[in-house]
């Protein structure tokens, strides 16, 4: 082979070597945003003993890293409370389907993303009580899960309860278990938690029966992308705020969620 014939092919080896170069410092470069992962039955959680997330939250959160610019880092299984310690003192950096509260707007970035329909009251299916306004609420007992928000008019009603009226557990699987083993009157819980657990333990859903209250008294709300106010990359929440709202509106979201949260 001579000189002038080898030429072409050293030239497009030397550019190919330079692009692996500028692909590999540009991934070097991007910001590793730590997400902190509860058991979010529907949206993401753990099968089993895997340590390997699956849901739409996962699809969601990936291709938000892609579009994003970030490398995105997954922890395991973590409850709710922890990781919204976890966000406030700097030691992860995201989360999901958040619901707004004052207090976690202090020291979480709200990024709302979605919309979802309000939590729902469990009660046993042998319980003959007929629930149809909020203030019959008063005379139950009431569990709900650590580290998750209410729709702000059922969590008026909650914290008016006395304290021996109300008590705090670890999951969803757990709230709805003490209702039907009649440990408690009664669970306020999100309705998509609820159907993927009821899909999985159909023994359990036969025990249990759901209250919807009015649209006109419980309207949807708000679902947010939690980012923490200690995030050390000062341009990451408007990329991400960005490309959120491209997936948005190229469809990206209601593929990847379907009829699990509204618009």
């Amino acid at each position: 082979m001579t000189i002038p014939s080898v030429l072409p092919v050293l030239l497009r080896l030397w550019c190919f070597t330079l692009l692996c170069a500028a692909v590999q410092a540009n991934a070097t470069d991007q910001p590793v945003l730590r997400w902190c992962m509860d058991h979010f039955p529907g949206m993401h959680e753990f099968h089993h003993n895997s340590r390997q997330p699956v849901g739409p939250s996962v699809e969601m959160m990936q291709e938000l890293a892609s579009r994003a610019g970030f490398r995105l880092q997954m922890s395991g299984k973590t409850p709710a409370s922890r990781c919204l310690k976890q966000l406030a003192d700097g030691e992860a950096d995201l989360m999901t389907n958040l619901l707004y509260s004052a207090k976690r707007a202090d020291s979480v970035i709200l990024i709302r993303f979605a919309g979802r329909n309000p939590d729902r009251l469990y009660l046993a299916a042998n319980d003959p009580r007929r629930i149809t306004a909020l203030p019959q609420l008063t005379s139950l007992s009431i569990v709900t899960v650590r580290g998750f928000g209410l729709h702000p008019t059922l969590q008026q009603v909650l914290d008016a309860l006395p304290a021996a009226q109300k008590q705090q557990v670890q999951s969803t699987e757990i709230a709805l278990q003490m209702v039907a083993k009649g440990r408690a009157d009664a669970t306020l819980l999100p309705v998509t938690q609820v159907s993927q657990i009821f899909r999985q333990q159909p023994d359990l859903a036969s025990q249990l029966r759901e209250v919807a209250f009015t649209i006109d008294k419980v309207v949807p709300q708000n679902v947010h992308l939690g980012l923490s106010r200690k995030v050390t990359d000062p341009a990451i929440e408007a990329r991400i705020r960005s490309a959120l709202q491209q997936m948005k509106q190229d469809g990206t979201l209601a593929r990847m969620f379907g009829d699990k949260l509204l618009d």
